[in-house]
């Protein structure tokens, strides 16, 4: 370590301890002798330092290969554990390279130790996810594997369940199992790399997601609790109606919020703080819902990109150019190259 305070949320541990106790370990035996907090399974919401969770799984869970159990805790993990504004902010978000991002701006309320960035390389993005301090320490690899599964599982709600990233990279250099190359059979697994890190292909980033409320059991569903759920569902469903509500008045300029909340039939104050709690604003939703229009506009081949520039309200194509790369990843003409290419990025998301 390099003095840094690592530390995660407890719910995270939780994961592991999970797939211990399915394994038969001592799990109850070995956390009472160990420094982790008592009864930490009751209190998902509190932190706990990453060395001594890491080497008390490794431990505790001594009869399985090391990237072995770490690919069963990345099998049990899920977006759900998230904190609620968290996951809306991802949930809520348009596209790929949008939930992408969501995902990296929240990592270290979830995890102080954990780096997240996305670098370009040509058609692809490669997503890193490092661990400040802990690069060498021997049991990283467990805490490589759940980083790396929130990557795969917000890019599995836009391109489906079934997606596989091209590569993963760990710093670690443990041997791969079979059951690893099983679970990812094409995908480029390399170890003791610079970078932990999953390859991604800029066309996945780019897919628009219509508005859809997650169902039980998938990526970023809400754990099945009733009338909570419901008021999550709610909350993440008002931002996508707004974002429908603006839309047509956006031809005829920028509608600002005290228009929006006069439509909505309510006070603007009440507005905004709905919109705080799916972690979003009303600026956020107006650059939303032209993005959402300008791609339905580009997939009309009579349309120039300039003409969709124009109708869309952008001041000219570099700033239509500059705002839409922003949003997909790639540029109008990118965009539309995939989608009249057959493999339009315009489709319901599996989530």
């Amino acid at each position: 370590m390099d003095g840094r305070l690592a530390i995660v949320r407890a719910t995270h541990l939780n994961d592991y301890i999970s797939v211990l106790r399915e394994i038969g370990a001592p799990v109850d035996r070995d956390l009472a002798r160990s420094k982790l907090p008592p009864r930490i399974e009751e209190t998902p919401d509190l932190y706990v330092s990453v060395p001594v969770a890491i080497e008390w799984i490794a431990r505790t869970g001594h009869d399985i290969e090391l990237m072995e159990l770490g690919l069963l805790g990345a099998q049990k993990a899920s977006l759900a554990s998230l904190r609620p504004n968290h996951k809306a902010a991802i949930i809520t978000a348009q596209t790929g390279l949008r939930r992408l991002e969501a995902l990296i701006a929240m990592s270290r309320l979830e995890d102080s130790a954990v780096q997240m960035h996305i670098r370009y390389e040509a058609d692809e993005v490669r997503v890193i996810c490092n661990m400040a301090g802990l690069g060498r320490h021997p049991f990283v690899c467990l805490a490589e594997w759940l980083n790396l599964q929130g990557v795969i599982s917000v890019i599995r709600s836009v391109a489906g369940p079934l997606w596989c990233p091209g590569e993963m990279s760990f710093a670690s250099t443990h041997r791969v199992p079979e059951a690893v190359r099983a679970a990812f059979a094409n995908t480029r697994i390399l170890m003791g790399q610079p970078d932990t890190s999953v390859v991604v292909g800029r066309a996945d980033l780019a897919r628009l997601i219509p508005h859809v409320i997650p169902a039980a059991g998938d990526p970023l569903a809400a754990p099945a609790s009733g009338q909570e759920h419901d008021i999550e569902s709610a909350v993440w469903e008002f931002a996508s109606l707004l974002r429908n509500m603006v839309k047509p008045y956006l031809n005829e300029g920028r509608p600002d919020v005290a228009f929006a909340a006069e439509l909505a039939g309510i006070s603007t104050r009440t507005l905004q703080r709905r919109l705080m709690l799916c972690g979003s604003s009303y600026s956020q939703i107006l650059q939303e819902a032209r993005f959402e229009l300008a791609c339905t506009r580009l997939d009309d081949p009579a349309l120039k990109v300039i003409d969709v520039a124009m109708m869309t309200g952008y001041g000219s194509p570099q700033h239509f150019t500059r705002a839409f790369r922003r949003f997909g990843g790639i540029t109008p003409s990118e965009y539309r190259l995939h989608s009249f290419g057959g493999d339009s990025l315009v489709r319901r998301a599996v989530v």
